[in-house]
C-alpha cells in the first residue's frame, strides 16, 4: 500500500477518535440538529471500540444496585411469606375458635329451648317448688 494512503485512513481514524471524545463529553452539541447526527454516527465506531475494551464504571454501579436491590427483594419475598403463613395460621385457628363456639351457642339454645319446654309444661305449684328450690325461701 502507498505511504499516502496509510497517513489518509491514519488521519481518518484520528479524526474518528477525537470527534468521539468530544461527542462522549457533549462537546457536539449543536443546534441543528442534522449535524449532531452527523457527529454522533461519526462517534459511533469510537463508543463502540470503547465499550468492547474498557468497562463503564456507570453501568457497572448499575449492574451492583440491580444484584443488591435482587437480593434485597429475595429476603424480603421470605420474610413476607413467613409473615403471610402465621397470619394464615392465625385465621385458621380463629376460624376453628369461631366454629366450636357456634357450635356451644346452639346447644345452649337447644337447652334453653328444653328448658321452656319443661317450665311451660309445669304447674304453678310446681314453679313454686322449683322457685323456692333455687332460689331458697
Amino acid at each position: 500500500m502507498n505511504r499516502r494512503w496509510l497517513i489518509t485512513i491514519g488521519i481518518i481514524v484520528l479524526a474518528l477518535i477525537v470527534i468521539g471524545v468530544l461527542h462522549e463529553n457533549g462537546m457536539l452539541n449543536f443546534e441543528w440538529s442534522g449535524l449532531t447526527m452527523i457527529f454522533a454516527a461519526l462517534a459511533g465506531p469510537y463508543t463502540l471500540v470503547k465499550s468492547w475494551l474498557l468497562k463503564d464504571k456507570r453501568t457497572q454501579e448499575l449492574l451492583e444496585k440491580q444484584q443488591v436491590r435482587k437480593t434485597t427483594e429475595i429476603e424480603h419475598r421470605k420474610q413476607t411469606d413467613v409473615e403471610i403463613n402465621a397470619r394464615e395460621k392465625r385465621i385458621q385457628d380463629l376460624n376453628k375458635e369461631i366454629q366450636k363456639s357456634e357450635k356451644k351457642i346452639k346447644e345452649i339454645e337447644e337447652k334453653k329451648q328444653n328448658v321452656e319446654k319443661e317450665v311451660n309444661g309445669m304447674s304453678i305449684k310446681e314453679l313454686q317448688d322449683e322457685g323456692i328450690d333455687l332460689f331458697g325461701a
